[in-house]
């Protein structure tokens, strides 16, 4: 089987102020080794440079490996790798040197990057988990949104069957979403777990990973608890805690039957099964050692509880927001982050929106061309919070209280009353006119904006 690797950081002082800092590409199960072992805790980064060595021992094989810690702090751990280790990865990754300050900001978002929590995991308790779901996929997914039809499909069904699984992992990145059973996620060669280790190393995905335990329905809703996993962690511990399966046991639609297969005679001839047998309703892989692998789940979930901060989710997502325009260099504050999607609904209801650049600066979005133009250059999208709750209202595709004779009326009469020049009304009367304007039609039909983006290249296509 192909061996995954991942990025490592290892740190060494090499004088007062001058530090050699070493990426390295190893396999995920040797980098769950280091993550094993005893290491020494930092609150943040500044400390961790404090406590590192000199670089003597270093050229002998042992090195001091950088790693998050689940309290949302770092963790070095030295490890000897034995001599002759960096003469046999001299060309594994890459390495620099600088001051601290310089080692600081390389190492800080180079983790960052590569998906690592700089804090504890956010954890929502009873909450309604698709209306919560959402929210999250709403803030962090730009493109493909309509893939959460599928994991609400498949969340409410698991809620109302006493049969079915009580916990899933879900993911949100980019360019839509997943949502697996825990146990499929566990089990080598399967679709969830393939699935679930592709975006490992996928920097532009901004993937956001959690864990789902349903409690059941009340008053129509799907309630549960959520809890954000280190995505990156979790790849990382999956290497070593995964088990390859031996059976699958299928039920079966018509007639509603539990049918037992080895794994290999599945895979083979699953057309055939399906032709013979009806559609497949539920499918459970089963593994040599059962016990092992409840053990090795259970062991999963004490890692994602180490640090948690239970949170509402509207801070949350609050947060996200925050963060993403933060990291990406918009700090200004005055502007909700608007998905593609949603710049492109504006624009075309004549909204206002605007394109947000890295350097702080803004600019609004004038038309469509601009709109394809800045997405081209994969810029990010904001509106006023006024603006945007104008645009929630034509995303709930709701028939309009007016009809468009009863708002052309209701504009001329605001009009009207702006011209009589009242000044202690004119801030109101602004926004009633500026309403009226967008949901009039202009000159020509504004163009309906696409359902869905094309592919984005090297997705997964559902």
């Amino acid at each position: 089987m192909k061996m995954e690797r991942s990025e490592i950081y290892a740190l060494a002082k090499l004088e007062a102020n001058k530090y050699h800092l070493r990426k390295l590409y190893l396999p995920r199960e040797e980098i769950q080794e280091i993550r094993q072992m005893e290491g020494t805790g930092y609150d943040d980064l500044r400390s961790v440079f404090e406590g590192i060595p000199f670089r003597e021992g270093m050229e002998n094989g042992r090195m001091n490996f950088v790693l998050p810690d689940s309290c949302g702090g770092l963790c070095v751990r030295a490890k000897d790798m034995g001599p002759g280790f960096s003469q046999r990865n001299r060309y594994n990754g890459e390495s620099m040197e600088g001051t601290r300050e310089e080692m600081l900001a390389e190492l800080r978002e180079s983790l960052q990057k590569q998906g690592y929590h700089f804090r504890p995991n956010a954890c929502f308790q009873d909450v309604d988990v698709l209306e919560t779901l959402q929210k999250i996929m709403e803030q962090n997914t730009s493109f493909f949104q309509t893939d959460f039809a599928y994991d609400r499909e498949m969340l409410r069904e698991a809620a109302g069957d006493r049969n079915a699984p009580r916990n899933f992992f879900w993911m949100s990145r980019k360019g839509g979403t997943w949502c697996f059973p825990e146990r499929s996620v566990h089990i080598r060669q399967t679709s969830p777990h393939n699935t679930w280790f592709f975006y490992g190393g996928c920097r532009d995905e901004h993937v956001k990973a959690f864990r789902v335990e349903l409690h059941g329905m009340k008053d129509d809703r799907v309630m549960g608890d959520i809890l954000e996993i280190d995505y990156q962690k979790h790849l990382d511990y999956l290497c070593t805690h995964s088990h390859d399966p031996v059976e699958v046991e299928v039920v079966f639609k018509n007639p509603n039957s539990c049918r037992t297969f080895s794994w290999q005679e599945y895979e083979q001839n699953w057309q055939a099964i399906a032709d013979r047998y009806g559609t497949a309703e539920r499918r459970r892989y089963l593994v040599e050692d059962e016990y092992q692998l409840s053990q090795d789940m259970a062991g999963a979930r004490r890692m994602f509880w180490d640090a948690v901060d239970v949170m509402e989710p509207d801070d949350y997502v609050r947060r996200l927001e925050h963060d993403r325009l933060h990291d990406y260099g918009y700090t200004a504050g005055d502007m909700s982050l608007t998905g593609p999607m949603d710049a492109e609904r504006a624009v075309m209801q004549g909204l206002e929106c605007y394109i947000l650049n890295p350097d702080g600066s803004r600019e609004p979005v004038r038309d469509r061309e601009a709109y394809q133009q800045a997405l081209s250059h994969e810029k990010l999208f904001g509106m006023e919070a006024a603006e945007k709750e104008i645009l929630r209202y034509f995303k709930q595709d709701a028939v309009p209280l007016f009809n468009e004779e009863e708002m052309q009326k209701i504009y001329s009469l605001a009009l009207q009353a702006g011209m009589e020049n009242e000044p202690e009304g004119s801030s109101l009367l602004d926004g009633i006119i500026h309403k009226a304007e967008c949901f009039l039609p202009g000159e020509g039909q504004r163009e309906a904006p696409a359902e869905e983006q094309e592919a984005l290249p090297g997705d997964v296509i559902r």
